[in-house]
């Protein structure tokens, strides 16, 4: 009996322990920082901002999933976009910190028909013109010349561009292993790759081939568009999670 009650106490604190897990993970906005938020005067919601992105900075990612909502679903316009704006600057740390799947290739702009042995149908791939070293391309062995026909479970279409190929390995964060599908000498090669953290423009002009006629200005460019890209991304994979 002493048995059974030890064991029926023991389940009641796992049970608890969980439902306090869900507490801790689904964080809610306090309501004083909600009407601080909308105060009146304007030196109190910049106050109220600042705080809240302190706050938010404890626990990113649960406070990225509030922050969303929020922004979407707050009454007061003030703070939808401040909850906006505070969300940007914890994924730009997020983006700072991680960065983006990086391979180290360059591809021709389109893809190309290939017929692989076996198949009824051609296949589409994407021809690597370019292999930087010491990169993750460089590291499985891929050359020149491989015929890309897709990443994990991602395959190219007729009229796919190298930006759409290098967006797909770009919404990966740095470190994720990948499979890379590579038509090479009349057969399918499967290949493992461990993505490197894409390096800023500024480092892509130092690299021959990647960006050389960039000017600090364009680079500067290219940054910010990878940023917001990343931004997108995380957005859209929010939205898609919603449905």
């Amino acid at each position: 009996m002493r048995q059974l009650k030890g064991s029926a106490s023991s389940l009641i604190l796992v049970i608890w322990m969980g439902v306090l897990a869900c507490r801790v993970a689904a964080l809610e906005l306090p309501p004083a920082m909600t009407q601080s938020l909308k105060a009146e005067q304007f030196a109190e919601r910049e106050r109220a901002e600042a705080e809240l992105l302190q706050w938010s900075q404890q626990q990113p990612e649960a406070a990225m999933d509030e922050l969303y909502r929020q922004s979407r679903a707050a009454d007061d316009p003030e703070v939808r976009e401040r909850c906006h704006r505070v969300l940007l600057a914890l994924l730009n740390k997020e983006y700072q910190r991680d960065g983006v799947g990086y391979l180290g290739v360059m591809m021709n702009p389109f893809t190309e028909q290939v017929q692989v042995p076996g198949d009824a149908m051609p296949r589409h791939a994407i021809r690597l013109i370019l292999v930087q070293p010491d990169t993750p391309a460089k590291a499985v062995g891929l050359v020149a010349g491989d015929l890309l026909l897709g990443v994990d479970e991602a395959v190219w279409q007729p009229g796919t561009t190298n930006e759409a190929v290098s967006a797909v390995i770009q919404g990966f964060k740095a470190g994720s292993k990948v499979t890379l599908r590579v038509f090479r000498e009349g057969k399918v090669v499967e290949i493992e790759a461990v993505l490197g953290r894409r390096p800023s423009a500024k480092d892509l002009m130092k690299l021959g081939g990647f960006g050389m006629a960039l000017g600090p200005e364009a680079a500067e460019v290219a940054e910010n568009a990878s940023r917001e890209a990343y931004f997108r991304r995380w957005l859209a994979r929010k939205k898609e999670a919603a449905k």
